[in-house]
């Protein structure tokens, strides 16, 4: 038997995706579009809700978090810190706004924004905590160096459960996203 006269693998391989493939994929295209609405759905909506009103919280000694995310003069008289200003900018534009637009629009790609900010914004909210508890502040000579307030640790942990939630929305398949895959499986 010559190499010319057995048949191509790679070609009945591409055969069968064609035929096989564009129907399931049209599908599964149609079927990822939309989040699925369910518990991890609903907890982001609570949480992204709660989230926005926990900038009216103090965030350090006579700052609220509207200060840090507008960069008010309280703020730079409190000599608010980098990682306090992105950590509030991110969770405020990346998390409520996106959450709000995938709360609207039930699109992954808001939810999947909404997530990678809400990441992003867990690790400076730790160093914010962190910078605010070492109490001197970028100037060392500054006195009456805020502690951390309340808001800052309500909103940091917000946001670190919104990451869980946001995760469970993002992954979340629905019964007929299941019954494509197993439809696929059993065409290969």
């Amino acid at each position: 038997m010559s190499i010319d006269d057995r048949p191509d693998p790679i070609e009945g391989i591409m055969e069968s995706s064609r035929t096989v493939d564009s129907e399931l994929r049209r599908r599964d295209r149609r079927l990822g579009h939309t989040l699925v609405i369910g518990r991890a759905y609903l907890a982001s909506a609570v949480l992204i809700v709660l989230l926005a009103a926990a900038l009216a919280l103090p965030h350090s000694s006579g700052v609220r978090g509207l200060d840090v995310l507008f960069f008010t003069d309280v703020a730079r008289e409190q000599q608010t810190s980098l990682p306090s200003h992105v950590f509030v900018l991110l969770y405020s534009v990346g998390t409520i706004l996106f959450g709000a637009v995938m709360i609207l629009t039930q699109k992954w790609w808001a939810a999947g924004i909404a997530w990678c900010a809400s990441c992003v914004a867990t690790v400076y909210g730790v160093l914010a905590i962190w910078l605010r508890q070492s109490g001197r502040g970028p100037n060392p000579d500054f006195q009456d160096f805020g502690a951390p307030g309340i808001g800052l640790y309500v909103s940091w942990f917000l946001v670190a459960a919104l990451v869980m939630a946001l995760a469970g929305v993002l992954w979340a398949r629905v019964p007929e996203q299941r019954e494509l895959e197993e439809s696929a499986r059993q065409v290969d």
